[in-house]
């Protein structure tokens, strides 16, 4: 029987993604994969994150449209604490690829899982109204 990794065995991961559609899923991903996953959802936050030693943040995930400047964490990161991994992404598939490059030993959920998730993510992003979208509203 194969044992799921431990919850934050693997460390912690800062994933500042400002859309909660995109954020949700891959943060659900990542702990499944056994990491601690510390949420943010502007620069600020995602700062204030690395900063706290009680979270012991090892990688950082954001995205580039991150409220504050995506890229501002970026040079952070480098400037403060080159020791992180930081990964940028600018698209949904990208987080998704972000991701499952972290979760891509033996203790990830499934090989399928980076698609599976992708997929939720794009029926969820589509199922939202948007407020210019005069065609949807009845």
């Amino acid at each position: 029987m194969e044992q799921k990794p431990l919850y934050g065995q693997r460390g912690t991961v800062l994933l500042a993604e400002h859309d909660v559609l995109v954020r949700m899923p891959i943060a659900r991903y990542l702990r499944e994969c056994g990491y601690r996953v510390v949420e943010a959802i502007t620069i600020k936050e995602a700062i204030q994150a690395v900063q706290d030693r009680r979270f012991n943040v090892t990688a950082v995930v954001a995205s580039a449209q991150l409220s504050g400047d995506g890229f501002g964490i970026s040079r952070w990161v480098k400037q403060h604490r080159p020791d992180l991994t930081m990964l940028i992404t600018g698209t949904p598939k990208r987080a998704v690829d972000a991701a499952a490059e972290l979760c891509s030993d033996d203790t990830s959920p499934s090989r399928l899982a980076p698609q599976l998730l992708l997929r939720r993510i794009r029926r969820m992003l589509a199922s939202r109204k948007h407020p210019d979208d005069t065609s949807r509203i009845a």
